[in-house]
């Protein structure tokens, strides 16, 4: 594998982000103010959360490390454990820079744009050596290396990575650092301000010019203090550094709609939309930073004239029937019971009912009509119902309402104009969709903040993953734990 895709695989699965220090501002000088995404690596914090043994688990860093990059060559997985680990450079403050691309939007532009990795290094002698790479060409001022797939350079005690031909990326390099050297991305104190500081073992800093909005979105990826969880925050900064509300479109979530939810349910979320929404700005914003497809775009103006009808919360909450009812055929319909639930303008309910039941129609679902409201029921599956609730809320669901509600997801939701609360055990997990079960909690009130682990055993979080990927591997993994609790109240115990 090339080495840029295992660099970018490893930094993706692990949703790396950005740490720093005064060290961090010097390599912030030689990277331009108008590059597209800028990124910070502490790897001397991620390979200390590595280290499964200080956390409870059974593998050291090295064997985390190693199942991490398990499908890398032997020189490939030398030299990214040389950048990662390496007391020869300055492990503390690795940045990556991402520069702006020809593309029409924020990740069409991080994507087609040239990428370069910078640090410092304590002990060029010695790092080449650990790498392997044999004796350097010149290229102007640069000693250049060359990597598995990518190409070092090094000038004055400071490397960067990049890829293509030595003498291409020399070019593009030095035309970076003449950018770098009139307007560096230091100069914008608000962003470098979030770099520098010291949370997380990674921060990514996006710049949003191309949607219009010249600030940066801001995400934080960190491990919490046990080693068990995987957090990642998220903020939008204007370019002095003051934060600006992420949910100024949304309303805080009406809880009372938890009431619909169960102890038993796996998955809940919710959203507070306000009935002034300017669904098109929004839609154009989005499309600003990814791109929509012609069959998006077209999903998108067939609900448009729905999504303008909501003027309250969406509510959907979903759990297993009961775990022993769990069909062998993975028959999500019987197996799953759900509720979907969303406020709309009390003037328009009706109608709206009467269009979900014409789509219900036109897809061909058998429905009869009852006390003002529909009964679905396809074939094999089990009875879906459509009514008003409370003059102003549309209901599709497949269960009872009459429910005792969700106190860990009512948590989660309140106070938060976004929320997603998940807790799915092992056994159903694999059951189900055949993954591993999960723990998973997002909320929006201003900032974004989410938080990810994984059930059924008690070793650190970036020890499971690692494990993971290295499930068809020859190599013997460490057993998760035998004492699987559900992590939920199973419905059949419920009176």
């Amino acid at each position: 594998m090339r080495f840029r895709n295992l660099t970018a695989a490893f930094m993706l699965v692990m949703m790396l982000g950005i740490a720093g220090c005064s060290r961090e501002k010097q390599l912030l000088d030689t990277v331009p103010a108008d590059a597209a995404s800028v990124m910070v690596l502490d790897a001397e914090k991620l390979t200390g959360y590595m280290n499964g043994s200080a956390y409870g688990g059974s593998l050291t860093a090295d064997e985390v490390l190693d199942r991490f990059l398990f499908k890398a060559t032997k020189r490939s997985r030398n030299e990214l454990k040389t950048l990662l680990t390496s007391d020869a450079v300055d492990r503390h403050a690795m940045v990556g820079f991402s520069v702006k691309g020809d593309g029409g939007s924020v990740m069409s532009s991080i994507k087609e744009g040239d990428f370069f990795y910078t640090f410092k290094i304590n002990d060029v002698d010695k790092f080449v050596g650990l790498l392997d790479v044999g004796s350097p060409t010149v290229i102007g001022d640069y000693d250049v290396y060359q990597l598995e797939g990518a190409v070092l350079f090094i000038k004055d005690n400071q490397g960067w990575i990049a890829w293509g031909d030595p003498a291409g990326a020399a070019r593009k390099l030095d035309t970076q650092l003449d950018i770098a050297s009139n307007t560096a991305l230091s100069s914008i104190k608000g962003v470098t301000g979030y770099l520098d500081g010291d949370d997380g073992f990674l921060r990514t800093a996006i710049s949003m010019a191309q949607t219009g909005e010249q600030g940066w979105v801001c995400v934080t990826a960190s491990v919490d203090d046990a080693g068990k969880e995987l957090e990642v925050d998220a903020n939008y900064l204007d370019p002095s550094g003051k934060k600006a509300k992420m949910d100024k479109y949304l309303q805080d979530i009406n809880t009372d709609m938890l009431s619909y939810t169960t102890p038993a349910d796996m998955i809940v979320m919710a959203v507070g939309i306000r009935h002034d929404t300017d669904w098109e700005g929004l839609i154009n914003y989005c499309q600003a930073i990814y791109p929509l497809d012609s069959r998006q775009r077209a999903a998108l103006a067939l609900v448009l004239p729905y999504l303008k009808r909501i003027d309250g919360t969406l509510l959907v909450a979903a759990g297993v029937t009961a775990d022993e009812r769990i069909s062998s055929r993975k028959d999500f319909s019987n197996d799953v019971n759900f509720v979907v639930a969303v406020n709309v303008a009390k003037s328009q309910a009706k109608a709206t009912l009467k269009d979900f039941a014409g789509v219900a129609s036109l897809l061909g679902i058998p429905m009869i009509e009852k006390d003002g409201g529909y009964i679905l029921q396809a074939k094999g599956m089990s009875p879906v119902t459509l009514k008003i609730v409370n003059g102003s809320t549309i209901v599709f669901a497949n269960r009872s309402l009459e429910q005792l509600g969700n106190d860990a997801a009512l948590k989660v939701m309140s106070g938060n104009s976004f929320g997603i609360w998940a807790n799915v055990p092992d056994a159903t997990g694999e059951t189900l969709y055949g993954g591993r079960g999960f723990k998973l909690t997002m909320s929006l009130d201003g900032d974004f903040e989410s938080s990810f682990a994984l059930n059924g055993s008690s070793a650190p979080i970036l020890e499971q993953l690692a494990v993971i990927m290295a499930a068809d591997d020859e190599e013997v993994v460490a057993a998760p734990d035998s004492d699987i609790t559900p992590g939920f109240t199973p419905i059949d115990t419920i009176r």
